[in-house]
Order: structure tokens, then sequence, then C-alpha cells
């Protein structure tokens, strides 16, 4: 039987891919933010911030960073799931109503 719903495969695939690679990088972002909290308060009193304030914002923008990108980079991993969830369910599906087909032709015949 041909490969239906082409597109729809390929897109849940891509979805899949950006979750991994929107993962990867807000963990990379994380550590970034984390590693100029460590750095020192130059670059917090550019922000605005003192040297001790300039290090608990970046403490908490790298767990904020971490927490919301792996939120995000679940729910994209999980739209794409979802769409090869449903393209197996209508092939199922299309599978029993030709498994039905055939039977009621048997009894018919």
């Amino acid at each position: 039987m041909k490969n239906r719903f082409g597109v729809l495969r390929i897109l849940a695939t891509v979805l899949k891919v950006l979750g991994i690679i929107t993962a990867a990088l807000s963990v990379l972002g994380a550590l970034g933010t984390l590693v100029a909290s460590f750095a020192g308060g130059s670059l917090w009193s550019m922000l605005g911030y003192d040297a001790n304030a300039g290090f608990f914002v970046g403490l908490v923008g790298a767990f904020g960073i971490l927490i919301l990108g792996a939120l995000y980079a679940v729910i994209m991993y999980g739209y794409g799931e979802f769409i090869m969830l449903m393209i197996s369910m209508e092939d199922n599906t299309f599978k029993t109503v030709k498994l039905l087909e055939d039977v009621i032709k048997d009894d018919q015949a």
C-alpha cells in the first residue's frame, strides 16, 4: 500500500527534530547565562544591576531559560508524536475497513 500523508509525516519529523534542537539550545543558553552570572559584575552593571543582584538575576535567568526551553521542546516533540499517532490511527482504521469489506464479500459469496 502506498504511504499516505507524506507531508504530515515530514512535518511530524521536522517538529521532532526542532524539539530536540530547541532542547539543546536551551541548555546551551542556560549554561551561557550561568557563566555570565559567574563572570562578574561588568555585564550586569551594563544592564543596570549591581554585582550581587546580577549574580542572582543570572541564576534565575538560567533556571528560567532551562525550564521554559525544556517545556517548549517537549511541546514541539509532543506535537510531532501526536501527528504520527493520528496517522497511525487512520492507517489502522483504513486496514480494519478493508478487512471488514473482505469478510463481508466472503460471507456474501
